[in-house]
Parts: structure tokens; sequence; C-alpha cells
């Protein structure tokens, strides 16, 4: 009787993969770019891309150490919604899609502008294979063309955009943060706005620069941030411990900048709400190297002269904040920095009294903007040759 137990036990433990399914019988999809129709009849339409990895020819590379053929491929379609999109690729397509290592969405500018985006990505957002994790970009223009490049690190467009966002934190504050499928529905939820990485296609290769802002009322695209607009947001929000600072200034006839590398930057953000006047007070303070610097008469050891360059970085970074706040205002009219955060927790009862018309007024705010800067060391030595004993 025992041994009919345990045979009867094993029987529903040991039940081997039941549901496995082999790797070359699925459409593994590794991204998905969203464009509008080249026909301007079918403006009601999505254009659809998936790009489609092939685990073969990606083995096949490997074992050989040949490039071959490309390890993926891609197939549009266009559709009223996105779903019938995917189903109309089982007409043509022999592996149904599989989403599970969904890396990367791009949308186009064009479609982002003139799209709910919260709408866009009901289908990402609620579908079981699909994580939030997956990171979503805006393109410069068509957003199936970045998709259709050959990187030489990666050999798989979708894959190779998404290990691009890692050097945004540490490398460069020109480049938006990254931002997923569930960072966008969360900023939706609580309708504050924010700012998606936008992706342009240069030659053979795909530049993340600046970041696109998405208004939270209207959940659609309303304009794009240069690199200091970047930069900025990046700052205040803390968001990147890297980056260079180009300062020309200390001389009228000097041709060349010195350069101030960022090792690390803290924020400190402040409102003051007083007789229905908002005021911030922002304080960024930088630390950081004196990276590159073509004058002869630089000097590590003189304090003086290590007083000027950080006045001249302070006032150079200063400049960027106060000029992009300001276009935030008067140009773009929306708080893609977030700044309504702090307000909220700190003046939670005037918050509630104002965040319906919250952008409008933000537009309203006063700033006080104070920047810090030290410079810690000079390149790997503190005097640059020559050397004048």
């Amino acid at each position: 009787m025992r041994t009919i137990c345990i045979l009867i036990l094993a029987a529903f433990v040991l039940t081997g993969c039941w549901d496995h399914r082999e790797i070359e019988e699925l459409g593994i999809i590794t991204g998905v770019a969203i464009d509008q129709p080249e026909d301007s009849t079918q403006s009601h339409m999505l254009t659809v891309t998936n790009q489609y990895v092939l685990p073969q020819s990606i083995s096949s590379q490997v074992k050989s150490g040949t490039s071959g053929n490309k390890p993926y491929v891609n197939e549009t379609v266009t559709a009223p919604s996105v779903l019938q999109t995917i189903r109309d690729q089982s007409k043509f397509v022999s592996r149904p899609p599989y989403y599970y290592h969904l890396k990367t969405i791009v949308i186009s500018k064009e479609l982002a502008e003139s799209t709910d985006l919260l709408k866009l990505t009901y289908f990402f957002n609620r579908d079981h294979e699909i994580r939030r994790s997956v990171q979503v970009f805006i393109s410069d223009e068509k957003a199936k063309g970045l998709f259709t490049i050959t990187p030489e690190e990666d050999k798989v467009p979708s894959i190779y955009l998404d290990k691009i966002t890692h050097n945004y934190a540490t490398k460069t504050a020109e480049m938006a943060p990254t931002i997923s499928l569930g960072d966008m529905s969360k900023y939706f939820s609580h309708q504050k706005s924010f700012v998606i990485p936008f992706a342009s296609l240069k030659e053979n290769a795909v530049y993340i620069d600046g970041g696109i802002i998405v208004n939270a009322d209207s959940k659609k695209a309303v304009g794009v941030l240069t690199k200091d607009e970047t930069r900025t947001f990046n700052w205040i929000q803390e968001r990147s411990q890297g980056g260079v600072i180009e300062v020309f200034g200390l001389k009228e006839d000097q041709e060349h900048p010195f350069t101030f590398e960022i090792k690390k930057m803290t924020s400190k953000v402040k409102p003051f709400y007083e007789n229905d006047e908002l005021t911030y007070d922002i304080h960024l303070s930088f630390q950081g190297k004196l990276g590159e610097d073509w004058s002869y008469e630089s000097n590590q050891f003189n304090q003086e002269y290590v007083e000027k360059l950080e006045k001249a970085i302070e006032e150079t970074i200063r400049s960027m904040v106060v000029n992009s706040i300001e276009k935030a205002q008067k140009e773009h009219k929306v708080d893609y920095f977030e700044l309504m955060e702090p307000f909220r927790i700190n003046y939670t009862k005037e918050w509630y009294k104002v965040k319906d018309e919250w952008n409008q007024f933000f537009t309203k705010a006063n700033f006080n903007i104070d920047v810090t800067v030290v410079v810690e060391h000079y390149q790997d030595v503190g005097r640059k040759l020559p050397f004048t004993p």
C-alpha cells in the first residue's frame, strides 16, 4: 500500500516539462516599433513592426565566428489596433509571436504627438506575456528604422538599443533616463508629466540624445529637450552622476574650452508657498576633476586659479539651469521636472486646490538657483607640462 501511495505521489510531482515549448518553434520578439501609416487615408490605423530573433542564426554565428545572415527579421503590419496587427501576422508568420523576452518599444515622434500614449500602451501594460520593465523610446523619424541597422556590438538592434541606455547614469547627462512601461503607467495614474528618451538614426548607429516631454494632461508628446535641458532635468532630479561641462570664459581669446568632468552631484529642492506665490530654492552641488585644459597657465596648486575655474563652471551651469526652467515655463508650459512632488509633500492642503491645473500653476512659480562646484583634482597630476621651475 505504501509503495502504491509513493507511486501515485510521484506521478503528480515528477510530471516533467509537460508544458515545454522548443525555442526553435517560438517567434521570440525583442522589439516593437509603432508608426503612423504612410498612407494619409489610414490615419486611424497603426503600423506595427515586430522584430523576431532567430536563435539558430545567433547560435551558428557564435560557433563559426562569422557574421553570416542577420539574426533577426522584421515583420510589419498595419491595422486599427496593436492586437489586430499581431493576429494579422499569424497569416504569414509560421511561429506564433512570443513576448516574454520583449526589450524595447519604440514609438515615432509623429505618432506620439497625435495619439494618446496611455491608450496606445494599454495592450502592452495588460498583456500577461509582457513585462512592465520593457523600455520605451520615442524615435526622431520612423520607429521601424531603428530596427534596420546592423550594430557591431550587438547583432539585434532592439537589444542594442536597450543596452545604450545603461550609460546615462555615470557617463553622460545629455541622455534622458530610461523609462519603462511600468513607469509610464505610474506617471499617468498620478497625473505627472515626464520625459521619454529620444532616439535617432545616424548612419549605422542609434543615438539616444535628449528627451521628449509627455504632458500628463493631454497624454501626448509636446516638446523636445535640448542637451542642456536634458542635463538640467537630470541634475534637478539627481538622475545622473556623470558627464562633462565645457567652459569658455577665463580669457576673451580662448579658442578651446576647459572641461570639468562630474564625478558626483547632489540636488536639493525646497518649495516655499506664501500669499498664493510659489518659490523654489534649488541648490545643485558638483564634485569632479578638471579633465582637460589647453592653457599653459593651468596650475592646480594655485588656489586662486582653481577658484576661478570653479566660479566659471558654476556660472555656466547656473545659466543652463535658469534658461532651461524659463523655457519649461514659457515655451513648453509643462512641469516635466516633477517639481509638483516636493510641493505636494510640503503643502498637501494647498496641493489639492491646484493639482488639476498644476502645469499652469508651475508656469507662475519663482526660482532661486544656487550652484556649488568643487574641483577635487586636475586630471591625474597636479600641474600640466611644460613645467617652469
